[in-house]
């Protein structure tokens, strides 16, 4: 529990990294789902080419 002004601050920027950074994930394994799907290879390779081994 933030015990100020400051550290509630932190923490909210804290979390608000981790939300933003788990939606850009979510976005880029949906595009790649919709890629794969729709059979566009050049896309479906582009946005896997911008992905870690473990997002893949």
């Amino acid at each position: 529990m933030a015990r100020n002004l400051d550290e509630f601050a932190s923490d909210l920027n804290q979390v608000t990294t981790q939300v933003i950074a788990a939606a850009t994930e979510g976005a880029k394994a949906r595009d790649l789902n919709t890629a794969i799907h729709n059979g566009d290879e050049a896309a479906a390779r582009r946005i896997a080419s911008t992905m870690s081994t473990t997002q893949l």
